[in-house]
């Protein structure tokens, strides 16, 4: 049951939702967040071609075009949350019992600190999900909580290469020929090169000791390096039209063990205008349709996608909880937009 003996549902999703982001996320800047009126998502994806208009002789008739075609995709967002037990909760009502109802702050302060918790807990997760939809165009649950689901969003097979040979061998790994490659094939795809890459700081570094970089290096910034600087790398792959690298290392915990967001092999290339690739979908939760159907609505209907912080209460053992609640998955609505490398 849904209590607001200390702060009501509509105060504390508030709050919810202004809980800032973990440090070091990032992959919001490539798939937004979006909040959706429904339990579903839908999108278009179109494919677009360049026709070009025929020149006709006079008093003959205009020749017919043709549209571009439309797919329309529609899937179900699945439910995230979590949920903690109040600490300590005992002692807090024994207290604001013993004060005649004065002493609510420590109450109030505890359930704050819990759906703070529970919040950047959905967040953590929703970030792992954007890495998986990333790393394969797939968004992929096996058996988590009794959930078994994938939505293939159709990345082109041509856009999931892998490298001659491992960057992480100096000698004969040829890197930035695999980039010029896989640049072009980008192109050929969508018109218009990547904008970014994302990269972990160990691939950089195999970067910064590769002998094809290397020798490059006296043509673009003089002199015979050893070992290139960031600023040389740099300055190499502006050179060659190659994509701003974005180092990225997130990590998440999971059941006690530290996971990677993006497996430590790939490089992900992104498109120059972050928000063409796609969005992440939030929709609306039971908890919100709970509140909003109520005879004093606790959210209007415009409030009710995205997060939602409630305080509930239930029996036998008598137990108050903080939970946050959602549901959603990262959309990719234009799949070609995105080109994963394995390198390693």
């Amino acid at each position: 049951m849904i209590i607001d003996d200390y702060v009501t549902p509509a105060e504390l999703t508030g709050y919810v939702r202004e809980v800032p982001l973990p440090t070091g996320q990032i992959l919001n800047r490539f798939l937004p967040d979006q909040r959706v009126n429904d339990i579903e998502a839908a999108w278009d994806e179109a494919t677009r071609t360049n026709r070009a208009a025929k020149f006709r002789a006079y008093n003959a008739p205009t020749p017919v075009g043709r549209r571009d075609s439309f797919t329309r995709s529609r899937v179900t967002l699945p439910p995230l949350g979590q949920k903690t037990v109040i600490g300590e909760w005992e002692r807090l009502q024994l207290e604001r019992i013993r004060t005649g109802g004065t002493a609510d702050n420590g109450v109030i302060d505890a359930i704050y600190n819990d759906v703070e918790i529970n919040a950047s807990a959905v967040h953590n997760r929703m970030e792992l999900a954007r890495g998986d939809v990333l790393v394969d165009g797939k968004f992929t649950l096996a058996g988590e909580n009794g959930l078994t689901i994938e939505a293939d969003f159709g990345v082109p097979a041509g856009h999931l290469v892998t490298a001659a040979v491992v960057w992480s061998n100096y000698a004969t790994g040829t890197p930035l020929s695999d980039e010029r490659a896989w640049r072009q094939t980008y192109i050929d795809a969508n018109g218009q090169p990547p904008g970014y890459v994302l990269m972990p700081s160990a691939t950089i570094g195999h970067l910064l000791l590769s002998e094809q970089y290397r020798e490059l290096a006296p043509m673009v910034v003089g002199g015979s390096p050893s070992i290139l600087t960031e600023e040389s790398l740099n300055a190499i792959r502006r050179a060659h039209r190659l994509p701003e690298i974005i180092e990225y290392d997130h990590r998440v915990e999971v059941d006690g063990v530290n996971v990677r967001t993006i497996p430590a092999d790939r490089v992900i290339y992104l498109p120059q205008n972050p928000r063409d690739l796609g969005y992440t979908a939030w929709g609306i939760t039971a908890e919100a349709l709970e509140l909003a159907g109520l005879d004093n609505p606790g959210l209007v209907y415009e409030e009710m996608p995205g997060l939602v912080g409630v305080v509930m209460k239930e029996g036998d053992p008598l137990r108050t909880w903080t939970k946050v609640g959602a549901v959603g998955m990262p959309i990719l609505e234009r799949p070609r937009l995105l080109m994963v490398g394995d390198v390693l």
